[in-house]
């Protein structure tokens, strides 16, 4: 190969090289600015309003990120694309035609996947569920451990990775959405007095917020009373409010220092029961025949 012809192949390469390197350093450099906005926002969270309330703009936040940086890289390499093709002598518009025409007819054909990205879209901007949420999506519980703008995928309690097209989500239960409550239901034998048993689980309640003051977010004062009369026994409840997610550990706590104070007040816990009555007209069939 002579001079000329390896100066006309270097100089062919350098193009295509150039965009190459040209679509990497961009691509590197978007990542690295998207994620330094997103980290200076995040360190700029106001911490006043509550740890909570922080928590859950962090969660949002880092789904948006995700987001972002999916959308920034495919956009990068398409158009590196179209360029690397240009460079080469191909005719881009007419590429770009073809994509039209394409595109009209895979949106006819693809109406379920252009369904996913715009409720995905729709999730982001209605803030539905963020990325550690707690949530039961149809039917489906779990924690939402990857968000796409096409796809959700939730980890279940059983450690199972279920994944959820977003244009089929139509009810979203979000269990960590701005504040949670603990519900706790305790059955006592019809003979308790129940307002020294309410009182009890008012005083429970109040040492659990002293003790833990970041989960319990409000005066637990929602001691409701006689809730139903069981068939053995009479069924209390109390409602705690809570940090976002934390109604599950307030609760088991709750429930344990609950039976604590009960033992001490002599407040029994009812258990399965059944009472038969007799009348006192009965008879059993062995005196009868005697």
């Amino acid at each position: 190969m002579d001079y000329e012809a390896f100066r006309r192949l270097m100089h062919d390469l350098a193009r295509p090289a150039g965009i190459l390197l040209a679509w990497w350093f961009l691509d590197q450099f978007g990542a690295r600015c998207i994620r330094r906005c997103f980290a200076r926002v995040e360190a700029g969270l106001e911490v006043e309003e509550g740890e909570a309330k922080r928590e859950a703009s962090l969660k949002r936040l880092r789904t948006l990120m995700g987001i972002s940086l999916q959308l920034v890289r495919w956009s990068l390499a398409v158009v590196a694309l179209l360029t690397l093709a240009g460079s080469l002598g191909v005719d881009v518009r007419s590429i770009l035609t073809g994509l039209g025409i394409a595109g009209l007819a895979v949106s006819l054909a693809a109406q379920n996947i252009i369904r996913d990205f715009l409720n995905g879209v729709l999730i982001i901007f209605e803030d539905q569920f963020a990325v550690g949420d707690t949530v039961q999506i149809d039917g489906t519980s779990g924690t939402v451990e990857i968000f796409t703008l096409r796809t959700t995928r939730i980890r279940t309690l059983d450690g199972e990775l279920v994944t959820i097209p977003n244009g089929t989500i139509s009810t979203v239960l979000n269990s960590t959405k701005k504040w949670s409550r603990a519900r706790i239901e305790i059955g006592v034998a019809y003979g308790t007095d129940i307002p020294k048993a309410l009182a009890v689980m008012n005083a429970v309640a109040k040492d659990l917020a002293l003790e833990m003051p970041g989960k319990v977010i409000e005066d637990p004062c929602a001691v409701e009373g006689i809730l139903a009369f069981d068939a053995g026994s009479l069924k209390l409840r109390i409602l705690l409010k809570t940090a976002p997610g934390a109604q599950w550990e307030v609760a088991a706590v709750y429930r344990l220092r609950l039976k604590e104070a009960f033992d001490r007040a002599g407040v029994s816990i009812a258990l399965p029961q059944l009472d038969v009555h007799l009348p006192k007209a009965y008879e059993p069939v062995s005196n009868r025949i005697a």
